[in-house]
């Protein structure tokens, strides 16, 4: 009988404390200034609790909004900018007319700008901040909050420009010149009046030379020396021009006489390398894409790259390039090797679209692996060479073995349409 007791009195007392907790009530005026007391004693989870009650509890009083901001204001002092910004955002959303949303977006541009990270690693929170300090400046350009944004405004378009000179620098340093110089000429025109510009300058003339475009070289370096004469730059150009000269000066030149002679004996070699290589191009099949001999460039909106893993994510408008072939897609994972640094495998996904001459494919993903000379398009294939054409579900490119292998689903099957010669010359 005494533990029945004793059982009955635990149920009731688990039912009262729990009764106190489940649901906070009370009038929202004094919830609300209860809320803001928690705040000053830097007690947040109560404030959090008060302010969500009143939401909650009452949502069509007019002190709601009021207390919808604060709640996102106590998760901005807790250091929780995730939850502040979703905060912050929904109330946008509902309420894009009232009277406090300059506050609301300024508060917003502060989370975003919390959460935006160092230039070498994604933007995506450094766009968000940008974009609503600009919305609250050309929406809201009498309001006090708008008179302080443009240094944040300035400061964050500096953040954007150093991403594209460091993302260019690295292209430069893994010796992908073509993708350095793509990167680094866009920030010159899209920045033209942002900090780095003498830093661009530095690497596209240093790419040039490396791709032994010398007289591009020199129009940069020229550039560089005139428009930054103080620069540390500067320096560095002028000490690889005199490596350069002191290179040229070591090469041995040659008699008139010997030359002749060298030019006779290799011709042989020549016309060997020449026959070799018509060969080789005669026997290129038409759905081939790659050449495993040369670099391929990579340019993308946003890029982030891990260098313990040697792994590389490109992301948004991504656009591969190794000399006269093109690939588009989403995104483009990259998997360097650690002793040459090259890109040994890639995997683009998301409208991925292959492009060289008269060739394209179109499919959902592809990967490209170079150990195994493997290149796999998967989802929705479609491969076009002239007026031929092959589909799949899943194609794979031997390209050792100069083979092509298509997979087909269980409901359909794979189909290749070629044209006769004869047919397509008419």
């Amino acid at each position: 009988m005494k533990k029945l007791i004793v059982l009955l009195i635990s149920c009731l007392l688990l039912v009262s404390c729990g009764s106190k907790t489940v649901k906070k009530t009370g009038n929202p005026g004094d919830l609300y200034v209860e809320g803001v007391n928690f705040m000053k004693q830097k007690k947040y989870n109560k404030a959090i609790e008060n302010f969500s009650a009143i939401r909650e509890n009452y949502p069509f009083d007019p002190i709601a909004f009021v207390a919808s901001v604060k709640l996102g204001d106590v998760y901005f002092e807790k250091k929780e900018y995730i939850l502040a910004s979703g905060v912050y955002e929904d109330f946008l959303s509902a309420h894009p007319q009232v009277e406090n949303i300059p506050y609301v977006l300024i508060k917003l541009g502060e989370c975003y700008e919390r959460l935006s990270l160092t230039p070498d690693r994604d933007q995506a929170y450094t766009l968000k901040a940008l974009e609503r300090f600009t919305y609250l400046k050309n929406r809201f350009p009498a309001s006090s909050y708008a008179q302080v944004v443009d240094i944040k405004i300035k400061k964050f378009i500096q953040k954007l420009a150093d991403r594209e000179v460091y993302v260019g620098e690295f292209y430069y340093k893994t010796y992908k010149y073509n993708a350095a110089i793509i990167r680094l000429e866009y920030f010159l025109k899209k920045y033209p009046d942002m900090n780095g510009v003498d830093k661009a300058l530095y690497y596209i003339s240093m790419s040039y030379r490396a791709l032994g475009e010398m007289q591009k070289s020199e129009y940069f370096a020229n550039i560089l020396k005139t428009q930054y004469p103080k620069s540390l730059f500067v320096k560095a150009a002028t000490r690889e021009r005199k490596t350069l000269q002191l290179a040229k000066a070591d090469t041995p030149l040659y008699p008139v006489e010997e030359k002749k002679k060298r030019d006779i004996d290799l011709r042989p070699q020549m016309v060997q390398a020449q026959t070799q290589q018509t060969q080789e191009e005669d026997k290129e099949d038409k759905l081939s894409f790659f050449d495993t001999n040369k670099p391929i460039d990579i340019v993308s909106d946003t890029m982030e790259g891990f260098d313990k893993e040697k792994y590389v994510l490109f992301k948004g408008s991504v656009v591969a390039k190794q000399e006269d072939l093109f690939i588009f897609s989403d995104t483009i994972e990259a998997y360097m090797n650690e002793e040459t640094n090259e890109i040994e495998k890639a995997h683009a996904k998301g409208n991925v679209k292959i492009v060289k001459k008269e060739r394209t494919a179109t499919s959902n993903e592809a990967i490209f692996d170079n150990a195994k000379g493997e290149i796999v398009l998967k989802g929705n294939v479609i491969v076009y060479s002239g007026q031929d054409r092959l589909t799949g579900e899943v194609v794979t490119y031997y390209v050792n073995e100069d083979r092509v292998v298509v997979e087909g689903e269980k409901e359909k099957k794979a189909r290749i349409l070629v044209t006769p010669k004869e047919q397509s010359k008419q």
